[in-house]
C-alpha cells in the first residue's frame, strides 16, 4: 500500500496549495524558440526562476528550457487579497492555504508576525504553494535551498507541511509556499493586453474542452489515479471559463484525491469551495468511502453551524 501511495505522487502544484487553486496562475501559450529562461526573465524579471515554472508544470524537457510551440505553461504567481473587515491572518491561511495552522507562516511570508493584526483594505501576499515530489537524492536540505534560498530553513518548511515527519526523499510530497514569484510590470501589461483579447470562439472551444478534461477526472478516480486528478484539475482550475457546475465537479474530485493522499486540510478546503458555490450538494455514500465522507461531513457542518 504505501508503495502503491508514493507511485502515484507526481510532481505539480497546488497547490496550491494549494488545494484548490488558491495561487494565481496564467497559460502561457509557448511560441517557437522560447525556454523556460526565458519566460522566467519576462514573467520574474530574472532567468534563475525557470526551475519554479519546470516544477509546477512537471515538465521533462531537455537541460536546454527549450519548450514546445503551442504549449500551454503554467506561470505561478502570488494572489494580492485586500483584507475586509474581520478577517485575520488565521482566516486567511484557512482560506488560501489550506489550514489556519498555516497563518504563523503566512504572516511570516509578508515580513509580519501572526500577533499583528491586519487592518480592513490592506494588501496581503498568498504565497503560490507548489506540490514538490522528490527525486532520487534530493534532501530537504537541498529542496529548501532550492526553492526557498538561505531566508528559511528546513525545519521552517517541514513545520509548515504540519507533519511529523522530518525525513523526506525520493517520491515523497511536500507543499512549498513561493513568495518571490510576482509579475513583472511588462508581464502584467502583456496579461492585461490578452485578457482583452479573448473571442467567443475561444470560450466555446474552451468549454468543449473542460467537459472532455472533467470526463477524464471522473475516469482517472474510477481507475484510482489520484496523481492524475490532481495534475488535470489544477489545470481546469485555472481556466477562468469554467462554470460553476464545472469548478464544483473539479473541487470534488480534488477533494477525493486530497483524502487519498491524507492531506485532510486540502481535502476541507476544496470541499468547502464546492460547498460555497453549490450548498446543496450532497456525497452518495454509494459512491464514495467512509473516509471522504467523514471529511465531507465535517465541512458541511461547519458551513451549516455559521450563522
Amino acid at each position: 500500500m504505501m508503495r502503491f501511495k508514493i507511485s502515484i505522487l507526481l510532481l505539480v502544484v497546488l497547490s496550491i496549495c494549494a488545494a484548490s487553486r488558491t495561487a494565481k496562475a496564467w497559460i502561457h501559450v509557448a511560441r517557437d524558440g522560447e525556454t523556460l529562461e526565458q519566460l522566467s526573465n519576462f514573467y520574474y524579471g530574472s532567468p534563475d526562476k525557470a526551475i519554479i515554472i519546470r516544477a509546477a508544470n512537471g515538465f521533462m524537457h531537455p537541460d536546454d528550457g527549450s519548450v514546445l510551440q503551442g504549449e500551454r505553461i503554467e506561470i505561478p504567481g502570488v494572489t494580492y487579497h485586500q483584507v475586509e473587515k474581520n478577517e485575520d491572518w488565521y482566516s486567511l491561511a484557512n482560506r488560501y492555504l489550506g489550514s489556519s495552522s498555516r497563518a504563523k507562516f503566512l504572516a511570516e511570508l509578508n515580513s509580519r508576525k501572526v500577533e499583528t493584526s491586519v487592518a480592513a483594505g490592506q494588501i496581503v501576499k498568498i504565497p503560490y504553494q507548489l506540490l514538490y515530489i522528490f527525486a532520487p537524492d534530493e534532501t530537504i536540505k537541498s529542496v529548501t535551498r532550492l526553492f526557498m534560498g538561505a531566508k528559511r530553513s528546513p525545519r521552517w518548511l517541514l513545520a509548515y507541511n504540519l507533519k511529523k515527519k522530518k525525513k523526506y526523499g525520493r517520491g515523497d510530497a511536500l507543499l512549498i509556499p513561493l513568495i518571490n514569484v510576482e509579475y513583472t510590470d511588462a508581464a502584467k501589461k502583456e496579461i492585461d493586453k490578452r485578457k482583452t483579447r479573448q473571442f467567443s470562439q475561444e470560450d466555446k472551444e474552451a468549454q468543449i474542452q473542460a467537459v472532455a478534461q472533467i470526463s477524464k477526472l471522473r475516469e482517472s478516480y474510477a481507475k484510482g489515479k489520484y496523481l492524475e486528478i490532481v495534475v488535470i484539475g489544477q489545470k481546469l482550475l485555472a481556466n477562468r471559463r469554467l462554470t460553476n457546475p464545472q469548478k464544483v465537479g473539479v473541487y470534488q474530485y480534488l477533494a477525493f484525491a486530497y483524502v487519498a493522499f491524507d492531506e485532510k486540510p486540502l481535502a476541507e478546503s476544496a470541499f468547502r469551495k464546492a460547498l460555497e458555490l453549490q450548498p446543496s450538494m450532497e456525497l452518495s455514500p454509494i459512491t464514495v468511502s467512509p473516509k471522504i465522507l467523514q471529511v465531507f461531513q465535517k465541512v458541511q457542518n461547519k458551513l451549516l453551524s455559521k450563522p
